[in-house]
């Protein structure tokens, strides 16, 4: 990361010189598979996640494209829901594969900055 602090989820997408590729998710309509790329080559792949817009007036919502801030938004687990055992475990091995590839200093500035743009 650069010098200066990060105070929004685009940047750290950018003070971390990542990269997102998307594309449409296998047999699901709506969905994105995301692959972020770090500047060694590490990768970290989301097989199928759908991202919603929603009209404050209306509450109409519609599905929209992933961008790097919504995906980074996906690792920090804000949207994560465990209903059971089975869910928290996976909740749990989601968060180690996201601290693993951002490292612990980016990871714990990624929830904390997903929080505050959840406020």
């Amino acid at each position: 990361m650069t010098s200066a602090t990060p105070d929004s989820l685009g940047e750290l997408f950018r003070s971390l010189g990542l990269s997102l590729t998307i594309r449409a998710a296998d047999g699901e309509e709506g969905a994105w598979a995301c692959t972020l790329t770090r500047p060694d080559g590490a990768t970290y792949e989301i097989e199928s996640v759908t991202f919603f817009d929603v009209d404050p007036d209306t509450a109409d919502e519609w599905a929209v494209e992933p961008g790097p801030s919504r995906v980074l938004s996906v690792l920090a687990g804000g949207d994560v829901e465990a209903e059971d055992a089975e869910g928290e475990a996976a909740a749990s091995e989601t968060e180690a594969a996201a601290r693993g590839f951002l490292g612990d200093v980016a990871y714990a500035l990624l929830v904390r900055l997903d929080e505050e743009s959840l406020e």
